[in-house]
């Protein structure tokens, strides 16, 4: 049986420079909810859920609660209650840069969004503060066991830094961002060369602390060599299906599936809040949902909190795995459909309002 870990990173967005002019930041309204002028139901966390208590699925959800300090904490604690309150999970998620989320108006200079930047104090300080955050929003601090940073800027000293706050699952590990921001080192160990496809301990621990795991990003190795990890708007539906059947096949245990709280829709102004769905992105989510629960004989989906709290209460749980098995290849027929999605999706965020 291999597991299977849903994953929503979920955020508002802070101001940025794009193609020469500011992008306005987008709070919880625009870019958790998903609730614009135009559209009579919502597109963001309660279509993602909609679709997967249609099939018997529950997610982890990532949260960000650094951008409160710039879009009021009054508005996390309903995403957090909501959330909860449809049997869902949600673990710390951290995007520094928004605690200045309107820094370019203001003329400052914004913080750092790559945790990996700070050094280990700042790290752990950073950790404390999200989960202090979150609990005051009504999460339980027992719940709270997982960290993913922003952009997947995390760093081994990251898995020192949770350690210390007693974090013991990281999700962070991601291949298809080792030049992008994310600068977590690891070779392996006595018997594994290279990360394992899925979870693994770090072998970072802390006295009055805990250990700490990872549980990687799922990646595929594409045709040319690179990699490409298994987000929804990055894959196609066919690329998802093809695989998770060779997860399984290949004894992978556990798959980590990222989307985010905005992907099933397109922005088109922050202005005027208006907003439309994104077909192709939501065909995938509702594709996805459907194949695993027509085949739960393979794939078992439960949340992140579920593995954490198994791992921080039985840290041998997942010890003794010796094998590590290679990672998914892509094949040119599906990464060709993904192609030709990506060209439709491209064309359709641009039509005309």
């Amino acid at each position: 049986m291999t597991r299977v870990y849903i994953t929503i990173d979920t955020e508002c967005r802070e101001e940025r420079h794009v193609g020469g002019r500011v992008q306005p930041v987008a709070g919880y309204d625009l870019r958790i909810w998903g609730r614009f002028a135009n559209q009579r139901r919502d597109l963001g966390i309660r279509l993602l859920m909609d679709q997967l208590e249609a099939n018997d699925l529950r997610a982890t959800f990532y949260l960000d609660p650094i951008g409160s300090h710039s879009f009021g904490k009054a508005g996390l604690a309903p995403i957090c209650e909501e959330l909860r309150g449809r049997g869902h999970d949600v673990q710390l998620h951290l995007h520094p840069i928004q605690r200045e989320a309107d820094w370019i108006s203001r003329g400052v200079e914004p913080p750092s969004d790559h945790i990996a930047d700070y050094d280990l104090e700042g790290q752990a300080a950073l950790l404390s503060e999200g989960l202090d955050l979150l609990i005051e929003a009504g999460v339980p601090r027992d719940e709270l066991v997982s960290f993913r940073a922003g952009n997947f800027g995390a760093s081994n000293d990251t898995w020192r830094a949770m350690a210390k706050v007693g974090l013991p699952l990281s999700s962070n590990y991601n291949p298809c961002y080792a030049d992008k921001g994310m600068r977590i080192v690891y070779e392996g160990d006595a018997v594994n060369e290279q990360a394992p496809a899925g979870l693994f301990d770090t072998g970072v621990s802390h006295d009055g602390g805990c250990r700490v795991w990872e549980l990687p990003i799922s990646n595929f190795v594409e045709a040319n060599g690179g990699h490409r990890h298994f987000q929804i708007t990055a894959i196609s539906l066919g690329e998802m299906k093809d695989v998770l059947l060779q997860a399984h096949a290949l004894g992978i245990e556990e798959v980590t599936v990222v989307t985010h709280s905005f992907e099933i829709y397109h922005l088109d102004s922050a202005a005027t809040r208006r907003g439309r769905l994104n077909r192709v992105n939501f065909y995938r989510l509702w594709g996805l949902c459907r194949f695993l629960r027509k085949h739960r004989d393979k794939f078992e989906v439960e949340t992140v909190g579920e593995l954490g709290r198994r791992l921080r209460d039985n840290p041998e749980a997942a010890a003794g795995r010796v094998i590590s098995p290679p990672l998914p290849r892509g094949r040119r027929v599906t990464k060709l459909g993904r192609l030709l999605q990506q060209i439709y999706k491209r064309a359709e965020a641009r039509l005309p309002l």
